[in-house]
């Protein structure tokens, strides 16, 4: 499985994983296996080198921090060699609290290459752009809220964050779904009780970057530039927001037993993120291609799975998820299953 350290929130920088298990860190956030999540420090690159390198963790020469690769060994196999249905998840999103969701997914993939190991074949670029994923070129960057993805590399936001489509009632719901009716859940209009069909990312990010409809909603402060060289903010990561609970116009619904404030939810709250596994990311992970439904990380999903992810409100104390997820691997294994801690299956 893997592990990492904890490190403080920063702006930050996305970059896919550097090959042959070299400088994978810049200002202090550890590598991944598939795909890096980069914290911008003193330096925009990678350390690359044995020198930042001590029995397979990578430092960071300006912090000190670090971290393990997890499934060293496991295998990992060219994107353009897997079999289709492994170029792909399926992802479905319901509801079972008795609020609107207005929620913000974002997607992100790395082309495999040269200089980084990536979950897209470089052949399959259409595959991911016919679907929605907005190509970033090699040398670019491209500041998502609080975010900073480097290419070559694909970014999806699902319906840009917008609360509706054209339209009106729950039919129209864009990035919502609409309150549980009774006892049965209420699915997302797009990924929906069958699931949509994902060309398969390296990362899964919930995260509103304060842009159109989300900057009414947004209560975090976020970095107002974070491919900016050193900019550094205060806020984690993990203490970002991610979703909210609505009512039908949009305006924050607040729980009786948290207060007005509690409408807003952050990755913190979201099982399956490392915020929720100790490692202080706000994100799920792809594991690595030769990993199986028994050794994947806490926050790893698994190339041609299922994803089902069910949205609740059960205010108790010790507080749990509010955001769970399920996970099947492509032969139908469970990888993860709802935190038992919830009385709810997807």
């Amino acid at each position: 499985m893997m592990m990492n350290t904890k490190h403080a929130g920063r702006s930050t920088r996305w970059a896919g994983l550097a090959l042959a298990g070299l400088g994978l860190v810049a200002g202090g956030c550890a590598g991944f296996q598939t795909s890096q999540l980069n914290l911008l420090g003193t330096s925009l690159f990678p350390f690359v080198g044995s020198d930042n390198t001590t029995d397979g963790v990578v430092t960071d020469p300006t912090t000190g921090d670090g971290g393990f690769f997890g499934g060293v060994g496991s295998g990992v196999t060219d994107p353009c060699l897997e079999p289709v249905n492994r170029k792909f998840v399926t992802i479905s999103l319901q509801n079972q609290s008795d609020d609107i969701i207005h929620y913000f997914l974002a997607f992100v993939a790395f082309v495999n290459t040269d200089t980084q190991t990536g979950a897209v074949c470089p052949d399959d670029l259409e595959l991911y752009t016919s679907f929605g994923y907005q190509f970033i070129p090699e040398g670019s960057d491209r500041a998502f809220g609080d975010y900073c993805i480097s290419g070559p590399a694909l970014l999806y936001f699902h319906e840009t964050g917008n609360f509706r489509n054209a339209g009106a009632g729950a039919s129209a719901f864009a990035s919502a779904i609409d309150e549980a009716q009774g006892s049965n859940a209420t699915f997302d209009n797009f990924f929906g009780a069958g699931g949509a069909t994902v060309p398969v990312m390296d990362q899964i990010l919930w995260h509103n970057p304060g842009t159109g409809e989300g900057a009414a909603l947004q209560v975090a402060s976020i970095n107002p530039n974070p491919c900016d060289f050193g900019l550094v903010i205060a806020t984690s990561q993990c203490a970002l927001d991610a979703f909210y609970y609505v009512d039908d116009n949009d305006l924050p619904a607040g729980s009786t037993a948290l207060g007005p404030g509690s409408a807003r939810r952050t990755p913190n709250e979201i099982q399956g993120t490392g915020c929720t596994t100790g490692f202080q990311e706000a994100f799920h992970s792809l594991a690595p291609s030769g990993i199986t439904a028994a050794l994947a990380g806490e926050n790893e999903f698994i190339r041609g799975g299922i994803l089902r992810f069910v949205f609740i409100r059960e205010d108790v104390t010790p507080a749990i998820p509010q955001l769970l997820w399920e996970v099947v691997d492509d032969i139908g294994s469970i990888v993860h299953e709802v935190d038992p801690r919830a009385a709810v299956s997807p």
